[in-house]
């Protein structure tokens, strides 16, 4: 189906069809004939059959770059060029335009940003579409502006420029008419037939005008002319490259690549014969010499031209037609190429020499000293004497549904060292459909020392132990459609022992018949960057790639029946792809020392069990910290729970990231049934001691805060003398502990803690726990030290957290919880510590809390300690949510100390106050926060205090039985304005609350013992009460007094 609208021009030369591009960008706007609604200013040119049409887009792109040194009527305020002829995605695109422009670095940041959060959903490259908000940047930045845009479309769809900000359609005042849009299908040699570029084209209807090439001299040869183009578009390919690519060879070089390709394409058209372009590629253009070194070049650099050609090979994508023997239509430079093909009998001699496959080899090879790649197809000889050892030059041999005749050993010695040599020679060996018991036995495989690639289909009963040790230079190892032996026995090493080099490893299809059923391959055996096991792996039962660095591509899908365990630790891949496996054994995925680890996908629903026995996860962020093993023995879990250690858990999820938790969410069905311990901190304090109620632990914590000090009094602060406070409130700790170490006071931790932490629960072994560094916000160009860190986790890992312990964390800004849109219950919350986290500004934000208005949450909640948060000012802010009276029902421990800017604790509703909230508190410490006012104030701007805003509000706390506040200065009242009752209350010990005039109603009933209260005389002398009819009189107290209570006054300037 060719366009109806093609137009072909004459050209014999790049530079002559370029103006004939020329004529056609201005006729749109001088031809009275067409119309706007054609879209006369969208232009494809196809080339000279696909050849060519780069090169001529580039020549106009320099022809008009400079608007004073164009063609009347072609001065175009900026000329953009799009080049995207490796195609990625629409995205990707956006990027390029982008960069053209020259827009702002926030708007390439936009486009970081989107393409880490989707890398972290798992999204796939081919469909990430473009940004709304980068198509508003790229219209205002040309909407008011001439412009052309030339565009190499990589894809194989039209693409609509407008959807991505150009404004190219009519409003209905030819207001865009004179934009232009110049652009092709073609490039790198790919050939993209007619048929197929109208079918695309057509598809969304944005060209108008469609212009092929042909060459105005009809006497002059054909192929001299098209070699001239195919020289055009080998340098037009190098050309466009830079460095980084790894394309370093010549445009001849380039050509010659092409034509030897296209040679293959015919052979195996003619012959109905497969060469495997997509394989071996690039291996014949180097085994045959086509990419070879430069003259005079003293020190060969073998990799650097195998790399080359690879990079080629990527580059030069050919369509698709072009690889199918048995396609009906010829592609149109393949007849031409066909005209002038010999044919003899391999590729390096364009020979095709048909045999009968049941008679054994008769030819002589002697005359084929040059020959380089030779196939052989259903021949029968000798593989221990085969008929081509006098072949010299011989680098890759190919062996297709080959026998093997039984030789004399008389023989076998006499040519031994010929065959070692032509062994050692070659670089490619092709095995498919023959028996590779004696050309791959270990006896073979010693002496291919020079092998690069291996490639195996169709092996019966082959025993793949005999690789172990050997192939010391291969690259790509490919196994697939085989039976396979792994040994009868388990070995020490791993099975690729020896492969230092190897980069691909393909075992697809197989079927494991004995011995040992595991992949293994470790740091010391390989270089893997790729494994492909494709269409399952029958009875195999383990894959572990522990150390594999540069493993970057994990490609599974299919059945895999017997797999039980996957360890790919320490590898490089950023997203692990089982979503197209069957896996229902697998019960063990290890996962640590993924440092590039984004996404998981995972197999779904009825394709694997509900969840795994055993999942550990890890990335780390920094390069010095721990090592994997070591990170599962040295964390705070152990110092916390004073039993299990991180490594006795089945489920461990360490990560840098906390965007990689939502590759847990297709796992929910585990969480429904367990409980979560999580840890957050920064990288560089990832091991910290935490329990117990000695000095030294005292000491330890106060030089941490004291650095933390210092080290933001040495940046500028946009809060002003927060530091300061902060430092005043710990020098004053400091003389505290000065003196109390000659006046035989109270223990030192008194000044922190009267009670050490509640030790957190004991979880079971299937536990999950998750530990999560905490990062700066922002993409690497917007980093600097004041940045700090927002963590969010799914839902269903919050509502399933027993534990939760944050600790020296630099960035965050307030505790982890789930997107403000979905908002949790932590309804399984047991045990929250979070301590010395300079940027914390409110533990628990209203953003955190699910529901819309009422909601339950903490109702399991026991112990809470707040430590040192230097910038916080509320623990819980509700703001326009109204707690029902069950949560914090199961509250029986509250510390909080060395917060100074902490206004209140929690914000009383009075659901809370009427229902079971905090009836369980039986222990109350707040000690050395400077702006606190109240500690838990009644909440009278919710709907529910409407009715009662007048009246006096009694809060009772049931259990509570001891209060130890110190150094409150700011302090009015425990509710506000409301009064506290705690008939069960036992002592208070209360220090420096000069402005707190009221404290707790006490007894009632049947109780008759005093409360303990050690505080200062002044401040108890000043208190206020309602009488003894009202359980609040000093006759209900049992006061003592200090002498020395004076001392620990803090300077009233520094707090206030």
């Amino acid at each position: 189906m060719m366009c109806p609208c093609l137009q072909v021009i004459q050209a014999d030369t790049i530079e002559a069809a370029a103006e004939r591009i020329l004529i056609e960008l201005n006729a749109g706007d001088t031809n009275t004939e067409r119309t706007i609604n054609t879209r006369d200013n969208v232009i494809y040119f196809d080339g000279w059959d696909g050849l060519g049409a780069s090169a001529v887009l580039r020549a106009v792109c320099q022809r008009l770059a400079t608007a004073s040194e164009a063609p009347a009527g072609l001065q175009f305020d900026q000329v953009i060029n799009i080049d995207c002829s490796k195609w990625v995605n629409r995205r990707a695109m956006q990027r390029v335009i982008a960069e053209q422009l020259e827009l702002p670095a926030e708007v390439i940041d936009i486009i970081d940003r989107r393409d880490e959060e989707d890398d972290y959903r798992g999204q796939d490259q081919s469909s990430r579409d473009v940004i709304p908000q980068v198509v508003r940047e790229i219209y205002q930045r040309i909407q008011n502006r001439r412009f052309l845009v030339i565009f190499y479309n990589g894809s194989n769809k039209d693409i609509d420029l407008a959807n991505l900000g150009f404004p190219l359609q009519d409003l209905g005042f030819h207001l865009y008419s004179s934009n232009k849009v110049l652009w092709t299908f073609q490039g790198s040699f790919r050939l993209m037939p007619m048929t197929k570029v109208s079918r695309a084209a057509q598809s969304i209807g944005t060209t108008g005008v469609f212009l092929s090439a042909a060459s105005s001299q009809q006497d002059q040869d054909p192929h001299v002319f098209w070699s001239y183009l195919v020289l055009q578009e080998a340098a037009e390919l190098v050309a466009g490259k830079d460095d980084s690519s790894g394309i370093n060879v010549q445009p001849e070089q380039v050509a010659e690549c092409f034509l030897y390709t296209l040679n293959l394409c015919g052979m195996g058209r003619h012959f109905m014969m497969d060469y495997d372009l997509a394989t071996h590629g690039c291996n014949y253009w180097i085994c045959d010499g086509i990419i070879r070194p430069q003259q005079r070049q003293r020190h060969v650099d073998h990799d650097g031209l195998w790399s080359a050609a690879e990079a080629l090979q990527r580059e030069m994508q050919m369509d698709v037609d072009y690889y199918h023997h048995d396609h009906k239509n010829l592609p149109t430079h393949l007849v031409k190429f066909a005209e002038i093909m010999p044919c003899w009998t391999s590729p390096t001699y364009r020979v095709v020499q048909i045999l009968d496959r049941a008679t054994p080899i008769r030819c002589n090879f002697d005359h084929y000293d040059k020959l380089a790649v030779l196939k052989l197809s259903y021949c029968t000889f000798t593989f221990s004497l085969p008929p081509f050892l006098c072949c010299q030059s011989l680098k890759f041999l190919w062996l297709d549904h080959c026998r093997d005749m039984e030789s004399s050993t008389d023989g076998d010695m006499e040519k031994a060292d010929d065959i070692h040599q032509w062994i050692q020679r070659l670089w490619v060996l092709d095995v498919r459909n023959t028996c590779c018991n004696r050309i791959l036995s270990a006896r073979m495989l010693d002496f291919m020392t020079q092998l690069r690639v291996l490639n195996v289909i169709g092996a019966k009963d082959w025993d793949m132990r005999q690789l172990q040790g050997r192939l010391p230079n291969i690259r790509n190892l490919r196994v697939t459609k085989s039976t396979i032996q792994c040994g009868t026995y388990i070995w020490e090493d791993d099975l690729f022992t020896g492969m230092k080099k190897m980069e691909v490893l393909d075992l697809s299809g197989n079927k494991i018949i004995s011995g040992k059923r595991c992949i293994s391959a470790t740091e010391q055996s390989c270089s893997l960057e790729t494994i492909i096991i494709d269409q399952g792996c029958v009875e195999l039962e383990q894959i572990s790639l522990t150390g594999c660095s540069k493993l970057k591509n994990v490609l599974l899908r299919g059945l895999f029946e017997e797999l039980v365990n996957l360890d790919i630790s320490g590898s490089g891949v950023k997203r692990l792809d089982l979503s197209a496996m069957i896996a229902l054994k697998l019960d063990e995925v290890i996962l640590l020392d993924c440092n590039m680890l984004c996404a998981i996908l995972w197999p779904p629903e009825g394709r694997r069990k509900t969840y795994f026995d055993t999942l550990r996860i890890q990335t780390r962020k920094e390069s010095n910290t721990p090592s994997a093993t070591s990170g599962l023995k040295s964390s705070a879990l152990s110092v916390i729970s004073g039993s299990r250690a991180p490594s006795e858990y089945k489920w461990y999820i360490s990560v840098y990231d906390a965007r990689l938790l939502w590759s847990l969410v297709p796992l929910k069905v585990y969480f429904d049934e367990h409980v979560v311990h999580v840890e957050i901190s920064s990288p560089c304090h990832r091991t910290v001691e935490v329990a117990g109620s000695s000095d030294q632990a005292l000491k330890s914590s106060i030089g941490r805060v004291e650095q933390v000090l210092i080290d933001q009094n040495q940046e500028e602060s946009p809060e002003g003398n927060n530091a300061s406070i902060y430092a005043d409130i710990v020098i004053a700790a400091k003389n505290h502990q000065q003196q109390a170490k000659g006046d035989g006071r109270r223990s030192l931790t008194s000044i922190m803690w009267a009670w050490p932490c509640p030790h957190a629960p004991n979880l079971e072994p299937s536990t999950c726990y998750m530990d999560i560094q905490d990062w700066p916000l922002g993409t690497k160009s917007q980093l600097t030290s004041q940045q700090t860190a927002k963590i969010t986790i799914p839902d269903v890992i919050c509502n399933s957290t027993r534990i939760m312990y944050v600790h020296d964390s630099l960035y965050i800004t307030h505790m982890p919880g789930p997107a403000p849109s979905l908002g949790a219950e932590w309804k399984n919350l047991w045990w929250c510590r979070v301590e010395r986290c300079p940027e914390m500004d409110c533990v628990f934000p209203s953003t955190m809390i699910g529901g819309e208005n009422w909601t339950t949450i903490f109702y399991r909640l026991r112990t809470l300690w707040v430590s040192q948060l230097p910038k916080a000012q509320f623990i819980w802010s509700w703001r326009k949510h109204e707690i029902y009276g069950v949560s914090f029902q199961d509250l029986e421990f509250m510390h909080v100390d060395f917060c100074p800017r902490l206004t209140h604790v929690l914000p009383l509703s009075l659901a809370l106050i009427q229902g079971l909230g905090l009836n369980y508190l039986r222990t109350l410490e707040i000690v050395w926060c400077g702006d606190l006012r109240a500690v838990f104030p009644l909440d009278t701007d919710a709907e529910s205090y409407q009715d009662r805003r007048h009246q006096a509000i009694t809060v009772k706390f049931q259990y509570l039985q001891r209060i130890h506040l110190h150094e409150l200065p700011m302090l009015h009242g425990f509710c506000g304005r409301g009064r506290m009752y705690t008939p069960n209350l036992e002592s208070m010990v209360i220090r420096g609350c000069w402005n707190l005039t009221r404290i707790p109603s006490v007894g009632g009933g049947h109780i008759t013992k005093k409360v303990k209260c050690d505080c200062e005389k002044e401040w108890w002398d000043r208190l206020e009460w309602d009488g003894v009819q009202e359980n609040h009189h000093p006759s209900l107290y049992e006061p003592s007094h200090p002498r020395y209570y004076k001392n620990t006054l803090l300077r009233g300037s520094v707090l206030i």
